[in-house]
């Protein structure tokens, strides 16, 4: 079974999560060698941190087993033998974690036990490391073909979220994103709306940093790599079996944005031009997540059939409408149908305080080229339905 390829499951969070595994394994690796050995606070630390995972990863197994592999096995009976190699995994891993948690909780009480708690932290590695690899090389990509992004958002919040407490999902929020650079940051927070998300970061930052330098040092930074700026601008590309002046009348008719965009609900032209002509202006009303925004728009190209653009109209007067962005969507023919190019410039960025706020409030708009592939594809959808019923539209 394949699901439509626009609707697919994004399962990027399962390798942010077994990364974060990977990487206090070897940490706790790395420490339990140290000369000289750990102090009690450190080694009481580190202990504990170590049954801490053994308790997330019999979670996260669980609900793999409970929720997510019987719903793949359901809807795609192909799958089921590399499931049972994942069930005969998982039941090669019990032991092992438990091992660990016996030889830490020795460790916490007996310095003696470095060894054999290093040992068993070696023996769990043999048999997760490579589990974690094959579920990613070859089960999530099985995943992403079967469920669609709806069915995977279900089991992620209903399975791995809806059950745990806000102290929980926010000391896992920063392990997961410990070191991530902005991508993995940006999909790890998303999970989350933005009031939850914001308590989150802020309330259990401090305590997971003291925690950190207890277990690590105070020396390790564990912050996000969030070196890496905003994208300003960026492109999505998508062949549409329709003729090029359809398209084009669609987009144009910007009462219709809202059938496509995630954010905007609603369009409407202002008093001036005439719709749909260079220097015509419109306001779109927007919603996303708790927020809710609207901005005028001005249209800066109408070449019908071959590009049609518009800007954001920056207010010096109000800084929270000081940014300008230019979106444009340029046709070409191509073969029986066209390619549809839609892009984005920011040409005013908003003013830096406020684009730390937005960036943290709205993490989707640093990157906006998944929702602009999102836009194409309702675009072919919208397109296939005019055609349909013969209520293209045209434009002026």
């Amino acid at each position: 079974m394949t699901t439509d390829a626009r609707h697919s499951a994004d399962t990027r969070i399962m390798r942010i999560v077994h990364n974060a595994l990977r990487r206090d394994i070897a940490r706790a690796a790395e420490a339990l060698h140290m000369t000289p050995p750990p102090a009690q606070a450190q080694r009481v630390a580190l202990a504990d941190h170590l049954v801490w995972m053994m308790h997330f990863l019999h979670l996260h197994h669980s609900g793999e087993d409970r929720g997510l592999w019987p719903l793949v096995r359901e809807l795609n009976p192909d799958a089921g033998p590399l499931l049972d190699v994942m069930d005969a995994d998982h039941a090669r891993i019990v032991p092992e974690m438990e091992r660990v948690v016996a030889a830490a909780t020795d460790y916490r009480a007996h310095p003696a036990a470095r060894e054999e708690l290093s040992r068993s932290l070696a023996a769990l590695g043999q048999v997760l490391l490579p589990h974690l690899q094959r579920e990613e090389d070859e089960m999530m990509p099985i995943v992403a073909r079967t469920l669609t992004r709806g069915q995977w958002d279900d089991v992620e919040q209903q399975v791995f979220i809806a059950s745990k407490t806000k102290r929980e999902l926010g000391i896992e929020a920063h392990w997961l994103v410990d070191g991530v650079d902005r991508e993995d940051y940006d999909v790890t927070v998303r999970k989350v709306g933005p009031a939850t998300r914001f308590m989150l970061l802020h309330a259990f930052k401090r305590p997971y940093r003291r925690a950190c330098a207890s277990r690590w040092g105070a020396d390790l930074d564990v912050s996000p790599r969030h070196h890496r700026p905003a994208r300003t601008e960026g492109s999505a590309e998508l062949w549409i079996d329709v003729p090029a002046r359809p398209l084009y009348d669609v987009v144009a008719d910007v009462t219709r944005i809202a059938e496509r965009s995630p954010e905007c609900r609603s369009c409407a032209w202002l008093p001036g031009r005439s719709p749909g002509t260079v220097g015509a202006r419109f306001r779109g009303h927007n919603h996303a997540h708790h927020m809710r925004w609207s901005r005028v728009c001005e249209v800066t190209v109408a070449d019908p059939g071959r590009k049609f653009a518009f800007h954001t109209v920056s207010d010096r007067r109000n800084p929270l409408y000081h940014d300008s962005t230019t979106w444009s969507y340029t046709f070409k023919a191509d073969g029986d149908g066209t390619r549809v190019t839609h892009s984005y410039r920011i040409d005013v960025l908003p003013y830096r305080p406020l684009l730390s706020l937005y960036s943290h409030l709205q993490p989707q708009h640093r990157d906006m080229r998944p929702q602009m592939r999102q836009n194409l594809e309702a675009l072919r959808r919208q397109a296939h339905a005019g055609t349909a019923t013969g209520s293209l539209p045209r434009t002026a």
